[in-house]
């Protein structure tokens, strides 16, 4: 429905004419929806973004990002658009996208700086007259009130909100293609506390076709119970929608926390809300990766991968893999698990553009992207990151197996986890779990449907076990991104209760060729490194563009809660802050690394006794 008809159905109300932000309707291509889903064994890979801004979002406009939704859905299907002065344009367009601003002061800073909403009495021109620097950032500052619930007279006005949300679900709906490019009406809730930096946010992804008169901000409740409650109510309404929690790793704890946001310890209520409404969590960004880190995952030398610096006092509440152990003990408590997700990336830019490309990005972050200064870039300290720009990679998307492109079957796929994150190449990955090794799916062409009736998919839960069995097996193929790096290896992460302690393992379960195994420590010998940082190059002389692997839990106890999730590591190439360093003669700052390994990561598979 578009939100003309949402009009006249009284979920929105909209102007009859469409803004200066999204152009006519009658330019859209008329694209037939397939009637009836094909097989499950039939379902395909379709890569998007279902985390990013444009100058709706109060920060973005601070950091003068003037693209709006219209824009980013442009640059997504890989037509160009202009970006600080420069015409931008991805090399491989995404297959569906969420715009999700911040719902706080919804499209008001932006209107401000345009002079359209008066907040003069204050300092507010001399900030919004900055062309970067301090001034930026102070405007910066004074601007996400918001985000800390606080209302500013004229960026809170709430009728100004309901029209720039209703330009938002237009840009949406004109740019819908089904079958080619899926858009998503979307919006970002964004509780964040003064008193410890902590970020609470959660992105809302609506089904559609129909969607609420406004979104839900933190100057609305700083509590995400509240949110549960906005989308319960809309869900009995007939309007769907899915929230997604991100930046556990900026959370100072509270992401994973073993009490509720009132200080209560977490229920059966708290959990079963939770688990339904946030079926998934954002693990990669640009803000850096919240799998794990080194003090939580000692053992894991892929642990230390895109982090931040962290001070916080609790981290183990701040990581996704161990947030998914307290889910365990949650549950063993009260017998509901309210942290069971799957595993989504996304980029978090603020620019409008989602341009998770290593060798063609653009930036993510207004301003501060400006590659007419690259020493900025390259060097300069972050105020937000608290290191340079440079020191964190183009981050990520999402992979979804989904029955076609559209917003339907994508959404479905998001529902039930089949989904898979990565770090920003389209590497494809599928995992399957089942009982009976005899009759496990081999290579054969048609073996992922096989696998449908064998066993579940990533996001899934297993059955009971067959009496006797000796443990699930797991089927697992990953292939890499034709313009990416060949892979090294695919490990499965097994999280398992072991009475009152938490235990997690990694197994390598395929390599590529011609690698040996420590005789002492057990692990696979590296893949070895072919950047050369001076030229910003690589080459796919090691590791394999396909890896396949059958693996069955040499350790499992079937009295024992236990997760798994595969994960798929690339061979090494350059960063971004590489090739630009390469193609400006700026060097980068020491901390900088030259080069990662890319990756990906599966929902998990479940398992309860």
């Amino acid at each position: 429905m578009s939100c003309f008809a949402l009009a006249s159905a009284g979920l929105l109300a909209v102007s009859s004419a469409p803004t200066a932000e999204v152009p006519a309707l009658a330019s859209v291509e008329s694209v037939e929806t397939p009637e009836a889903p094909p097989p499950a064994g039939d379902r395909q890979v379709y890569f998007g973004d279902l985390h990013l801004h444009t100058s709706y979002s109060l920060d973005a406009a601070s950091a003068r990002t003037e693209t709006v939704p219209a824009d980013a859905y442009r640059y997504a299907m890989g037509e160009p658009i202009t970006y600080l002065g420069r015409t931008i344009q991805r090399r491989v367009p995404l297959d569906f996208l969420a715009v999700t601003d911040h719902a706080e002061y919804l499209g008001n800073v932006r209107l401000a700086i345009r002079g359209d909403i008066d907040l003069s009495g204050d300092d507010w021109p001399r900030l919004f007259a900055h062309h970067g620097g301090d001034t930026m950032f102070e405007l910066f500052r004074k601007a996400v009130a918001g985000l800390f619930g606080e209302d500013t007279p004229g960026l809170s006005d709430p009728a100004r909100v309901h029209g720039n949300w209703a330009n938002v679900v237009d840009a949406a709906e004109l740019y819908y293609r089904p079958g080619r490019f899926t858009t998503f009406v979307a919006f970002e809730y964004s509780p964040t506390f003064r008193s410890n930096g902590a970020h609470m946010h959660r992105n809302v992804i609506f089904r559609g076709p129909d969607y609420p008169a406004m979104p839900f901000g933190a100057t609305d409740s700083m509590h995400h119970e509240a949110l549960w409650a906005y989308a319960e109510t809309n869900r009995a309404r007939g309007i769907d929608s899915l929230m997604i929690p991100h930046n556990s790793n900026l959370s100072d704890g509270m992401a994973f926390s073993f009490e509720d946001t009132y200080g209560a310890p977490i229920g059966v209520d708290y959990a079963t809300r939770r688990a339904r409404n946030e079926p998934l969590v954002e693990i990669t960004q640009i803000k850096g990766t919240s799998e794990t880190r080194p003090e939580l995952s000692p053992d894991d030398e892929f642990a230390d991968f895109e982090l931040i610096e962290d001070t916080q006092e609790d981290i183990q509440g701040s990581y996704v893999r161990s947030g998914l152990l307290r889910g365990l003990e949650i549950a063993r408590r009260i017998g509901v698990n309210p942290f069971e997700m799957g595993f989504v990336g996304a980029s978090d830019f603020h620019s409008g553009a989602s341009s998770s490309e290593e060798d063609n990005f653009v930036g993510g972050l207004g301003l501060s992207d400006d590659q007419g200064n690259p020493t900025a870039i390259l060097q300069d300290i972050s105020p937000v990151l608290g290191s340079p720009l440079a020191d964190l990679s183009a981050s990520g998307i999402t992979g979804v197996w989904a029955d076609a492109n559209t917003r339907e079957a994508i959404f479905d796929a998001l529902r039930r986890r089949e989904v898979f994150a990565t770090s920003g190449p389209r590497i494809r990955v599928r995992l399957f779990a089942g009982w009976s090794t005899a009759d496990a799916p081999n290579e054969g062409a048609d073996w992922a449907a096989r696998a449908y009736h064998w066993g579940v998919p990533m996001g899934g839960n297993l059955s009971a076990p067959p009496s006797g069995s000796p443990g699930p097996t797991f089927i697992v193929q990953a292939a890499r991104d034709p313009l990416s790096g060949n892979l090294d290896r695919i490990q499965i992460v097994k999280l398992s209760l072991n009475g009152d302690r938490t235990v997690e393992r990694i197994y390598d379960v395929a390599w590529s060729p011609g690698r040996t195994h420590d005789p002492v420590t057990g692990r696979l010998e590296g893949i070895g490194n072919t950047v050369n940082a001076a030229t910003a190059t690589y080459s796919n002389t090691i590791g394999t563009p396909e890896l396949f692997g059958t693996w069955r839990d040499p350790d499992f106890d079937p009295s024992q809660r236990a997760i798994y999730y595969a994960r798929v590591i690339e061979i090494p190439t350059p960063r971004w802050a590489t090739y630009l360093s390469v193609r400006t003669g700026v060097p980068l700052s020491p901390t900088t690394r030259t080069w990662l390994q890319e990756r990906a990561w599966t929902s998990p598979v479940y398992y309860t006794p």
